[in-house]
């Protein structure tokens, strides 16, 4: 298994941050309950500044987002798939290991849930062990970002088809019509991709796996590339102006005009999960997953 060294929190010592959704306020109980327990174990805490207003908590520090995350040793975030997501890539730029605790509804993303909380005792008796796990990058042009989950290029206008074109290190592999296609992680495999009917892939593997979303063909399967694979993407139509969106994990980051190529590849950078639960990948599918149906 691709893991580090377990990670160890030192009483009066060790320095985390706290991620939540400052949107909903059903996750700030649960917050407040984290940052105190944190304290009481003599953590430095440290939150978002546009959190004092909502959680204001005696000893707890409040500053930039951007400031304050080189200097801590862990990342907690609370809420749901959405907000791990979010708060993740900050996490990933510093290179810092996040644990999610679970205040929405799947949660797969999550190791515990917010009722739990006191599970996290164990970060500071035997130490848990942070998993690596593959991360993509995404440019077009001067623009980049990167997905922990996925990234969808479909169609702009409502009702109609996208046309795409899929090459694997400057050769054509396929042609689509379609609504459009998800680029996913083994983590995202579980995802959109599996929606459209993408294979489940363990966590443990590195690859981009390629799923076409309601394609105007008999024939099309999914298809996993190799992670040292360079994947570009763009809009084969023929017409006038086609402009395709690019969703990455969820949210809209920009579109995708004719004549553009958007590149996908495996980022040297990883997101790092700590696994307090002691689950592996196939407990947590069938407890999220399969147990849900």
């Amino acid at each position: 298994m691709k893991k580090f060294d377990k990670i160890k929190l030192k009483r009066g010592k060790s320095k985390a941050f706290v991620f939540f959704n400052l949107t909903k306020a059903k996750v700030f109980p649960y917050t407040e309950e984290l940052v105190r327990f944190l304290m009481k174990n003599r953590i430095e805490v440290c939150m978002d500044s546009a959190a004092e207003s909502l959680i204001p908590v005696e000893g707890a520090k409040y500053c930039e987002v951007e400031t304050v995350l080189p200097e801590v040793d862990v990342v907690f975030i609370i809420g749901g798939d959405g907000t791990i997501l979010r708060a993740a890539k900050n996490a990933i730029k510093y290179d810092k290991p996040i644990i999610g605790i679970n205040a929405g509804r799947l949660g797969f993303l999550s190791d515990i849930e917010a009722e739990n909380i006191s599970m996290l005792e164990k970060l500071f008796k035997e130490g848990c062990p942070i998993e690596k796990r593959t991360v993509l990058e995404i440019e077009n042009g001067d623009k980049n970002t990167l997905a922990i989950n996925d990234v969808f290029i479909s169609k702009t206008e409502p009702g109609k088809t996208a046309e795409l074109f899929v090459e694997c290190n400057g050769h054509e592999v396929c042609r689509y019509r379609a609504d459009g296609i998800v680029l996913s992680t083994p983590d995202g495999s579980t995802a959109y991709s599996m929606s459209a009917g993408g294979p489940v892939l363990d966590t443990n593997l590195n690859a981009i796996i390629m799923t076409p979303v309601c394609p105007h063909s008999l024939i099309s399967c999914s298809v996993v590339f190799s992670p040292e694979k360079l994947i570009t993407v763009g809009s084969s139509f023929s017409g006038g102006e086609k402009n395709l969106d690019v969703v990455v994990d969820g949210e809209r980051v920009f579109t995708l005009k004719k004549g553009e190529k958007l590149s996908v590849k495996c980022s040297e950078k990883y997101v790092k999960f700590i696994n307090l639960s002691g689950r592996g990948f196939y407990e947590v599918l069938n407890q999220k997953i399969i147990g849900r149906r």
